[in-house]
């Protein structure tokens, strides 16, 4: 079986899509697929629209955990943004998907790049990769298959207009199956006219392996935190939509009526935005004084980051889901969160988390001092996080419902080519796509599960 994947950006980069699209392909490659991904060299985001933006250190061609990695450079050109943003209000599906104040310009990406039984889109708003997938996918004759990791917010908040423009809900509407973590995504996916049967309901996975037993004591000597030191962390992009400006304007608020001793650090682990990065650095001494940024963690690192942590707070109005939480039930910690978007499916408030407000900067404060103040709280939910967690949310439980989802795509898409073939060669689509043995065995190998995961 031949696999394409377009995204935004690829490992070492990771994200909540990244992980996710690394799990999904190498487990492809596992089961004996050929699996080509493309995507661009951009390390950061703010490459995307700026030559400033850090790139990936590695070849444009590479193997990773057996999969086919082609990473396009992206190129910029003077007021980008602006023409970018300029083009975007052109009525033309084509020009809508490939330009936005924020879309890379990513020449040869859109160009056929071989036949695929199978091709998939990966994360709105950068529609250029997943309409790029729907060129492979035509000229493959292949299902396109989209995980398009909405942002919706709540109703009313700017942000969920960037993930739901008409050109957009075209596109999601030109799929043949749309995989979505959350039931709020496919709700507003039926609410758009797509039927529930193109839907495969896919919450988020996480790699036990790599985000459990960690030696926090360890990780607290190395960035010199005291053992008796409270800590919170946030881990991932920091940015003021993952709510980052918010936690250190509540981390400082609660230490301003602490003793010295009591004081909490928070330690944020991942990759600065450029407005973080500006926001921070605006900030007296006084409110950054308690604050640890370590830049992106090593995989090895990330497990001793979950047991050092006291507190896992992540107040973002910018998740589809929350891969991050489900790391940090692993290793049996509290989190906070915002009540935005896929999270509030995700958190139970009061029962494994604490959801607060987005921007409500005092009430994140509250939760925050009420996990450290109160361990006996913190342990319950903690606890009722492992347990939630416990089984049947592994990325191979995961992998397990895509590939049988994606092996029936491949068998509708034949059967919809064979009836249109008829009275012409039968063999002319069967050429190009997936033998019957082939679907045969990812039938066999991944059989859609029930698990007692909770999402």
């Amino acid at each position: 079986m031949r696999i394409a994947w377009y995204i935004h950006r690829y490992y070492p980069c990771v994200g909540g899509s990244e992980n996710f699209v690394r799990a999904m392909a190498s487990r492809f490659a596992a089961e004996g697929a050929e699996v080509k991904v493309f995507t661009t060299d951009a390390l950061e985001l703010s490459r995307f629209v700026h030559p400033s933006g850090r790139a990936v250190d590695a070849p444009k061609r590479e193997t990773i955990d057996g999969v086919e990695v082609n990473r396009f450079p992206i190129k910029h050109v003077p007021a980008q943004r602006y023409l970018g943003k300029l083009l975007s209000f052109v009525p033309n599906q084509s020009i809508q998907c490939r330009y936005a104040s924020y879309m890379p310009i990513v020449p040869g990406l859109h160009a056929a790049q071989g036949r695929f039984d199978v091709v998939f889109g990966a994360c709105f708003p950068y529609t250029i990769f997943s309409y790029a997938a729907l060129h492979t996918a035509r000229a493959s004759n292949a299902p396109l298959a989209l995980v398009p990791f909405l942002h919706l917010a709540n109703p009313g908040d700017p942000v969920r207009r960037v993930y739901t423009k008409p050109h957009q809900i075209r596109l999601l509407k030109s799929a043949d199956g749309i995989a979505s973590p959350t039931n709020i995504e496919i709700q507003f996916h039926e609410q758009n006219g797509i039927s529930r049967d193109r839907i495969l309901h896919l919450p988020m996975g996480f790699d036990i392996a790599a985000t459990t037993r960690g030696d926090g004591a360890s990780f607290r000597k190395r960035y010199e935190i005291p053992r008796d030191r409270a800590v919170a962390g946030q881990l991932g992009a920091l940015d003021l939509n993952k709510g980052t400006n918010d936690l250190v304007a509540a981390i400082a608020r609660l230490n301003s009526n602490r003793s010295r001793e009591r004081a909490i650090t928070l330690v944020l682990a991942g990759s600065p935005t450029p407005r973080f990065s500006e926001h921070f650095a605006s900030l007296p001494d006084g409110m950054k004084q308690h604050v640890l940024m370590t830049d992106v963690l090593a995989d090895e690192d990330v497990r001793d980051f979950y047991d050092a942590i006291d507190v896992y707070a992540m107040p973002s109005r910018t998740d589809s889901f929350g891969i991050v939480f489900l790391e940090a039930w692993a290793n049996a910690k509290p989190v906070v969160a915002a009540a935005a978007g896929g999270v509030v499916e995700v958190v139970q408030d009061g029962e494994t988390g604490l959801l607060v407000p987005f921007g409500d900067i005092e009430k994140l404060a509250t939760a925050i001092g009420r996990l450290v103040d109160d361990p006996e709280l913190a342990g319950k939910l903690g606890r009722a996080g492992r347990s939630n967690v416990a089984s049947g949310c592994s990325w191979d439980d995961r992998f397990r419902t895509l590939a049988n989802w994606t092996a029936a795509l491949i068998d509708r898409k034949r059967s919809e080519c064979d009836r249109r073939s008829v009275g012409r060669n039968p063999d002319s689509f069967r050429s190009r796509t997936i033998d019957q043995s082939d679907s045969q065995t990812i039938e066999r190998t991944s059989p859609i599960v029930t698990n007692t995961c909770m999402f």
